[in-house]
């Protein structure tokens, strides 16, 4: 194996971590790994494992009992797997208006978002994240990790796009203490993002 990047993490034969330009963190094994890589560095739990919100200044020693493939799969669950569907043409991909359409109880009201602003929720959402959404026609390289459909987090902020579809509320400065997909408070910073789109725009 030669060392490549793989979204935010170096990979290298000796394990996994991200670089700050200091001396990195030693993170030891496979649950102190996990809890690491929980958070953000501002604190804020990561309820999306793609996002480009990994702490810098770390790395994670690889061993017999803890290999370079198990260390990925914490911090990008299914990425290894998701490579090699999409590779061998395997991959099962579903579309965001088939994910939209089967929501119920209080994501019922997603189905309502209109195309222009699902593409739009789909971009500042997807932009945030290191996984390649295919099911949204991206390209994908080969180290590079396909997304087959829409997560929860995207469903989770088109519900709240649904509801500003109309009357959206007036943006407000973005607050970094606000949890990264708290999107229904504001100075969330993807809802300020969104809501500061031009008005002919929502």
């Amino acid at each position: 194996m030669t060392t490549f990047q793989l979204g935010q993490l170096t990979v290298s034969p000796e394990g996994i971590g991200v670089a700050s330009g200091a001396e990195p963190e030693p993170v030891r094994g496979e649950e102190a790994l996990f809890e690491h890589v929980r958070h953000d560095a501002l604190g804020r739990y990561r309820p999306l494992t793609g996002a480009r919100t990994l702490r810098a200044g770390w790395f994670a020693s690889a061993d017999d009992r803890f290999p370079v493939e198990a260390a990925i799969e914490v911090v990008y669950p299914l990425a290894l797997t998701h490579q090699r569907q999409f590779a061998d043409g395997t991959l099962r991909v579903v579309g965001i208006d088939d994910v939209l359409r089967r929501q119920s109880g209080r994501y019922e009201d997603t189905s309502s978002l209109d195309a222009a602003n699902r593409r739009r929720a789909t971009q500042l959402v997807c932009g945030e994240c290191v996984r390649r959404p295919v099911w949204d026609g991206a390209a994908c390289g080969p180290r590079d990790i396909p997304c087959p459909e829409p997560c929860s987090v995207l469903v989770a902020f088109c519900r709240e796009a649904a509801l500003w579809q109309h009357e959206p509320p007036a943006p407000v400065p973005e607050d970094p203490a606000v949890p990264w997909a708290a999107f229904d408070v504001p100075g969330n910073e993807l809802r300020e993002r969104y809501l500061r789109l031009p008005p002919e725009n929502l």
